[in-house]
């Protein structure tokens, strides 16, 4: 079973970050994990793979839209009393299950800042809920009347090619990292990441926007990332492979696109049209 779900959080001791928090925010999710099932966070933390991600943090009522400014990204500020939002996803059902169970008054300090944990959504408020695999199956060879669809990067997203970060969001690169995915999760069935690429570069773009952002990891640290959304159209694809793209493209808002999702990067949303 795959989950979307988002933490809202009240700051209890407010502050700025003086780099982007995905490294924080992973750790501090870590430890919730660790409360509810220590033997599960100890497997996790010895995978290569980690079976979850962890978005940004908003601010309750912010609409999704312009790429925000460097420092916004980078020194973030929240001040005590403030609503924010977490968005968090599992790719794996004891996963789920333990962020299902951080319980409501749960604080987790995340660097100088203090955070309390007020609800866990997953009912379908803010894009939240759960699937089963052979649901997402199901809906892609179903999926008929869908022409087109937009692929939004809703925080800094990276891929690996020959040992550098790139930030240009390919649709080769693309797909072939939710294919990658999706193997590496041991889903129902492998997705090979070369063909799946070849059909990726058959994709009529339509339009894009968005930005390039240094995104400050550590002190000595940076990486160069985009955020914006891409529209496509899938006319010169054949049956076969619009159900391989439409099954990829759903899967996406679950495992994240590119590098480092468990560390705030790559947070994906898909409208199909």
């Amino acid at each position: 079973m795959l989950g979307v779900l988002v933490l809202r959080l009240r700051v209890e001791r407010g502050g700025h970050y003086s780099m982007f928090p995905g490294k924080l925010l992973h750790g501090a999710i870590f430890r919730c994990i660790a409360a509810y099932d220590d033997v599960l966070a100890g497997e996790l933390h010895a995978g290569r793979v980690k079976p979850f991600t962890v978005g940004m943090l908003r601010r309750v009522g912010k609409s999704f839209g312009a790429v925000p400014q460097a420092r916004e990204l980078n020194e973030p500020h929240y001040a005590a009393g403030e609503k924010l939002l977490l968005r968090l996803t599992a790719l794996a059902e004891d996963v789920l299950f333990a962020l299902l169970h951080i319980p409501c008054g749960t604080q987790f300090t995340v660097g100088k800042l203090i955070f309390t944990v007020e609800e866990v959504l997953a009912n379908g408020q803010e894009d939240t809920g759960c699937v089963e695999v052979e649901e997402l199956i199901a809906a892609a060879l179903s999926m008929e009347e869908v022409t087109q669809f937009r692929i939004s990067f809703r925080s800094p997203t990276v891929f690996r090619v020959d040992d550098a970060d790139y930030a240009v969001p390919r649709p080769g690169l693309m797909f072939a990292s939710l294919a990658g995915k999706w193997t590496w999760q041991s889903l129902p069935f492998a997705v090979d990441k070369s063909y799946v690429r070849g059909i990726a570069a058959k994709l009529t773009p339509l339009e894009w926007r968005g930005a390039g952002l240094w995104v400050r990891q550590s002190a000595q640290k940076t990486v160069l990332g985009f955020m914006g959304d891409f529209t496509f159209r899938m006319d010169r694809l054949s049956a076969e492979e619009r159900e391989i793209i439409l099954l990829l493209a759903q899967f996406a808002p679950f495992c994240g696109t590119g590098r480092l999702t468990a560390q705030g990067f790559g947070e994906t949303q898909i409208e199909f049209s």
